[in-house]
């Protein structure tokens, strides 16, 4: 029995898909044949609720880090819990890792798509933080990028995380990480 046309399940379906392709082989090399294979749409409909290639990565990247900003929130009295909870986000989800980084590759920093709305995103995050720094004057900006760096960086270079942890297992480097990324951002936050 052939599946029934609902609009917004098959778009939904085409941000999965494209999530996995586009994370897998970025923009340029992203095939949308493929796409509408895996999400099992016909290839018109990418065009038809989407545009064009770059359109539709747009899209999933503001599907994929809407979904991040929703389930991870920054707390001026918490921030070494958003960081547990941003690395376990990115654990579970390490497309948003590759997305982002094919992204930096396709885009200049000031041409990526929903620039404006994403830079208010960091720059409230970065408010947090400075919130959280209690009176100091840091550079809330750089502790900002400093502690998502190192989130992000576990799961960007899972070669080197091979390397420097050698043969643990991996719920095992997990655990010692995540702890090491609470704790760093605790001491830097001054959050006790």
């Amino acid at each position: 029995m052939p599946r029934r046309y609902d609009r917004a399940e098959s778009a939904k379906l085409l941000l999965e898909a494209s999530g996995i392709e586009f994370a897998q082989n970025g923009i340029g090399g992203a095939r949308i044949d493929k796409i509408a294979e895996r999400a099992g749409v016909n290839k018109a409909s990418i065009y038809t609720y989407f545009g064009n290639k770059e359109d539709l990565f747009a899209a999933v990247l503001e599907a994929r880090l809407g979904e991040l900003a929703e389930q991870v929130v920054v707390r001026s009295d918490d921030v070494p819990s958003y960081l547990g909870e941003l690395f376990d986000f990115l654990c579970e989800h390490p497309e948003i890792v590759r997305l982002y980084e094919h992204e930096g590759m396709h885009y200049s920093p000031t041409e990526i798509p929903d620039f404006d709305k994403r830079e208010k995103y960091h720059n409230d995050r970065v408010s947090v933080i400075r919130e959280a720094a209690e009176g100091e004057d840091p550079d809330a900006r750089s502790i900002f990028l400093s502690l998502i760096g190192m989130a992000y960086w576990f799961i960007a270079a899972p070669q080197v995380v091979r390397m420097v942890y050698g043969p643990l297992d991996d719920a095992e480097v997990k655990k010692l990480y995540r702890a090491q990324l609470v704790e760093t951002a605790r001491r830097v936050i001054r959050a006790d």
